[in-house]
């Protein structure tokens, strides 16, 4: 009865809990901005916060031709022979090119959705990979429990009434009354029914705790805990970032994403003047080294973006303090990686609404512009471009892969994701799903200590080798202030550029 005892609690908790928290530090959706083989595409998947759950899916074609769009999700166990068929998105009315749909997240773990677009052009398929996890249960409002509450008090009456009427009267024959000592027996089954109801009920209450602390406590997503410390050798400051293994999580090995198996990010706390994005360097299964620029002293939050071989991404966030630095960065023995970047900036201040802004840095002008009002939930388009000092477009290098990157934090850190100009999925579980999909890449993972054994394919070299104009899809998940970095590479270096951004309430807006 265990098993099918958790089956339940897991179900009544959707039902009756209150909201936990948010995956990947305050922001679950997947934004992608790409091809669907001849088809570009906009696809958000809203995931669930509760699995069992339905996800929305939004697909925008960008181009005329498309007569159907359909969806499927895939866990990553079963890949396409396990997944059901795919269901067909519905064209949005009043929109152009606009196909919305919703699917079952089943199983937690590492999901994909394959939307496929058939069209003039042909079919055009394209793998978005999802995290599903459940981040909250849903709450129940006070009428809901003061009704049900009624209900189960009329039950227990029903109950006991049942009880003593039955020890009363259920085995006299019709029309003959109840002898005083069977009825003086009934009063005594109903209140040795109502002590049994009782204590059935609060053994079931404290079954109820124990399942719903489990649930809350190991089986709601939380950002994993790793541990970081700061040592000087030979001079130089090294950190050190040992990462949890979660069982819950079966997270199994690393794979590179980008080339890299962690993304670190240093933010330093609370003005976030100080950021730094480095590549540490595995020593063993959990533990990572890098050297470190020469950062002023101080308290930093850390975080470090993995994908595990499931095609599970994950952000494990830590705190570490920062000595003052004594020397400058690459005297030691390690060198920093050549795709490290860091900018030291004024701390966040008094913000402009305004859409568009600029911020200077190493000679040139890096300018933001958002297409539209930033309003939470609202999906938008953050575009950056860089100019030389004779305000002409510069030529921006291959970077990890890419044109460049886009960290988002607000200001109490609640939010915090990595993003590119393809969108906020994980470019490796995209890899390992799409290899699985094709039967190249095996099903089972290895045990961490093993890693890495998925090989990923190369990325092509040729591919987007220059750029002009970067563009990010993106939709802030809360209202607050928010520091944005934009990351390029010029000339072989990495420039960061600093802007602040305000996200209003979508609340506030519809009361005005």
């Amino acid at each position: 009865m265990k098993f099918p005892l958790r089956r339940l609690a897991c179900i009544a908790l959707l039902v009756f809990g209150v909201q936990i928290a948010d995956a990947h530090i305050g922001d679950q959706n997947v934004f992608f901005e790409g091809n669907a083989g001849p088809y570009p595409v906009r696809v958000v998947v809203r995931p669930p916060g509760v699995i069992p759950g339905l996800a929305e899916i939004s697909v925008r074609v960008n181009t005329n031709g498309a007569h159907r769009v359909t969806v499927l999700p895939m866990h990553w166990k079963t890949s396409r022979k396990g997944a059901p068929p795919p269901d067909n998105a519905k064209p949005v009315r009043g929109e152009t090119n606009l196909f919305s749909g919703e699917l079952w997240f089943m199983k937690d773990g590492a999901q994909s959705v394959e939307v496929e677009v058939n069209g003039d052009a042909g079919v055009g398929k394209v793998l978005v990979p999802v995290n599903a996890v459940a981040t909250r249960v849903l709450g129940m409002s006070p009428a809901l429990g003061g009704v049900l509450a009624i209900i189960g008090v009329l039950l227990v009456a029903l109950a006991v009434s049942i009880a003593g009427a039955a020890v009363r009267e259920s085995i006299l024959p019709a029309g003959v009354a109840a002898s005083s000592k069977r009825r003086w027996f009934a009063r005594g089954t109903v209140v040795l029914s109502a002590a049994v109801i009782t204590t059935l009920l609060w053994f079931g209450h404290k079954w109820w705790n124990v399942e719903a602390n489990d649930y809350r406590n190991n089986r709601l997503y939380h950002p994993v805990e790793a541990t970081a410390r700061v040592r000087i050798e030979a001079g130089q400051p090294i950190l050190t970032v040992v990462r949890s293994i979660s069982p819950a999580r079966n997270n199994g090995p690393l794979v590179p994403e980008h080339g890299k198996l962690m993304h670190l990010f240093l933010v330093r706390v609370p003005g976030m003047e100080v950021f730094a994005h480095l590549h540490p360097v595995k020593r063993d299964w959990k533990t990572f080294e890098t050297p470190l620029p020469e950062l002023p002293g101080g308290s930093y939050r850390i975080y470090a973006d993995v994908t595990y071989e499931t095609g599970f991404s994950d952000t494990l966030t830590a705190t570490v303090q920062l000595p003052a630095p004594e020397i400058s960065a690459g005297t030691g023995k390690l060198a920093i990686d050549s795709d490290d970047g860091w900018r030291i900036a004024e701390p966040l201040g008094s913000i402009s609404s305004g859409l568009k802004q600029t911020n200077r840095v190493a000679g040139y002008e890096m300018e933001l512009v958002a297409d539209a009002p930033l309003i939470e939930n609202r999906d938008t388009t953050l575009r950056v471009i860089v100019r030389d000092g004779l305000r002409r477009p510069a030529r921006l290098e291959h970077f990890m892969g890419m044109g460049g990157h886009l960290i988002v934090r607000r200001e109490d850190g609640a939010v915090f994701t990595h993003l590119h100009p393809s969108g906020s999925f994980s470019m490796a579980a995209q890899q390992l799903f799409e290899l699985r999909a094709d039967g190249k890449a095996p099903m089972k993972i290895g045990a961490p200590k093993g890693e890495p054994i998925c090989k990923l394919p190369v990325l092509d070299p040729n591919a987007n080798t220059s750029h002009d104009l970067l563009s990010f899809p993106y939709a802030f998940p809360k209202p607050g202030a928010y520091r944005l970095w934009v990351q390029v590479k010029i000339n072989g270096k990495v420039l960061t550029g600093v802007f602040d951004v305000k996200v209003s309430s979508a609340g506030n807006l519809a009361s005005n």
